[in-house]
């Protein structure tokens, strides 16, 4: 998955979640770290690791 896309995609309201398991986990914290509008998207933790990212408000 292409994370960087799909933060941008979530900020612009394309998409309205998606989930990111401990397995990606690396990669989606080497993207998150370079997004400037961090702000604009929340984490909600799920069981065994998972975590659901969508809109914040």
């Amino acid at each position: 998955m292409d994370f960087v896309q799909a933060l941008t995609d979530l900020k612009d309201g394309k998409i309205d979640h998606f989930d990111v398991d401990p397995e990606t986990f690396p990669a989606f914290q080497k993207a998150w770290s370079a997004f400037p509008y961090q702000n604009t998207v929340k984490g909600i933790a799920q069981r065994a690791g998972k975590v659901t990212y969508i809109q914040a408000k």
